[in-house]
């Protein structure tokens, strides 16, 4: 199954997901704290508006409500005791009656009541305490009866009407403040609630996606210890899991690639075996690959084996098999590959170019160190007596080494098993031959 190798998509990653958890956790709590402080702002703001204008006009509304009647008591008290005297406080009563009135127009009511006639009634209340004052008192109560009283009760009515408004105002907003309170207080902890509802949703969405992967990652680890290749740990996750086990079904397959390859590894050589040299031949024809594809031989080998033992013949076989990878490392290509086929036969697979170089040092290394694994006797003598696979007894040589390359280019339908058909037919030409010998096959169009 494909994973992206990188992350295409926002908060995907493990750390971005706990890093945003614990962004909401915050985000709500910020939300909350800032809620609050609003409405304690709005709670401050109307204390003082009740405090600045309903309280100051409602006193204001009291004071002039109380001014009027003390006004009409005085002027009644002066109309039947005939007391000059009481006139200085009645028009005191009517200085602080303006301040009054002129305070109450400062204040930012929001239904101002319009106070009909206010110059009238001012001027009239100063007639009175002028005629009070030179005692005409049958045209000081005339003039009060018809005149200013009527004038003063249609004023008491409009100011009483405001104090009983702002009364009924200030009581309405008193009583609505506890449940303002209260709502800002059930909404702050709702904010909070649902984001610590929010975060644990998350919390717990996170800790289970990480338990299933790593439940998941930890079953496909076991699965590989027990040989099972083909195990895929299923995490679609775009996060560090998924990349985790991108990479795990990749080694998996490595491993399985690398237990394949030791399985077709010979034990003797650590050369790759048959399967390997088959994969490789196959790749480079499929490729379009010109290549040398070198077959060695080792000649009277099983004589040597019958004689030695198996033991001396495994020797014989490691060490050829080091001289074949040394020309190779030294003369070869990065890529060219040694493989062990079986018994005495091994392959190389090479560039043309440096096919003859490759061989011509493997026969000269071969021949100069292997007569040290004969004894003085047959090394003295230079050939030993054995029975060949006929079971004719004849003399043995010292042992030799047969090369046969094959060019792929000069085939005319290159495969794998055209190769092998063209190196054994230049092998058994070899084998007729004396001494060690290498043969290159530049005949084109087979």
């Amino acid at each position: 199954m494909p994973f992206p190798e990188k992350f295409p998509f926002p908060f995907s990653s493990v750390s971005q997901k706990i890093t945003w958890g614990y962004l909401l956790v915050c985000l709500f709590s910020l939300a909350a704290v800032v809620y609050s402080l609003n409405a304690l702002k709005e709670q401050t703001d109307f204390s003082r508006r009740l405090v600045r204008i309903d309280f100051q006009a409602l006193t204001v509304a009291q004071e002039m409500v109380r001014n009027l009647l003390t006004q009409e008591r005085l002027e009644r008290q002066a109309l039947v005791l005939k007391d000059i005297s009481l006139v200085e406080l009645y028009k005191n009563r009517l200085a602080d009656y303006d301040q009054l009135q002129a305070t109450l127009m400062q204040i930012p009511l929001e239904n101002r009541p319009q106070i009909l006639a206010a110059a009238q009634f001012q001027e009239m209340s100063l007639h009175m305490a002028d005629l009070l004052v030179h005692q005409h008192w049958p045209e000081a109560a005339l003039f009060s009866e018809k005149e200013l009283f009527p004038l003063r009760s249609r004023h008491l009515r409009v100011i009483k009407n405001l104090q009983q408004q702002l009364q009924g105002n200030l009581d309405e907003s008193l009583n609505a403040l506890p449940q303002k309170s209260l709502h800002a207080y059930r909404t702050t902890l709702i904010i909070l609630f649902l984001g610590l509802l929010l975060a644990c949703v998350v919390a717990g969405r996170l800790l289970y996606k990480f338990n299933q992967s790593l439940r998941l990652l930890t079953e496909a680890t076991r699965q590989l210890s027990k040989g099972n290749y083909d195990v895929i740990a299923p995490i679609h996750n775009r996060d560090e899991f998924g990349r985790l086990a991108r990479e795990f079904s990749i080694m998996a397959q490595k491993l399985k690639e690398l237990e394949q390859l030791h399985l077709d590894t010979s034990p003797l050589t650590y050369l790759p075996g048959n399967r390997s040299i088959e994969k490789e031949v196959q790749r480079r024809l499929d490729q379009g690959l010109t290549f040398a594809n070198i077959y060695i031989d080792l000649d009277d080998f099983k004589a040597y084996n019958d004689r030695y033992g198996f033991h001396a013949g495994s020797k014989v076989l490691y060490h050829t098999g080091q001289i074949i990878q040394k020309a190779v490392s030294d003369l070869g290509n990065r890529d060219d590959l040694v493989g062990h086929i079986g018994g005495d036969d091994y392959v190389i697979l090479t560039t043309p170019d440096r096919a003859e170089a490759i061989a011509r040092r493997i026969i000269a290394e071969f021949d100069g160190t292997i007569a040290d694994f004969y004894s003085d006797k047959d090394r003295q003598a230079g050939s030993f007596a054995a029975r060949d696979r006929f079971g004719t007894k004849r003399a043995f040589s010292i042992m030799t080494i047969s090369i046969a390359c094959i060019l792929s280019g000069n085939l005319r339908h290159p495969s794998s098993q055209a190769i092998s058909r063209a190196c054994a037919e230049l092998k058994k030409h070899l084998k007729d031959l004396p001494g060690s010998n290498f043969l290159i096959d530049r005949r084109a169009g087979q």
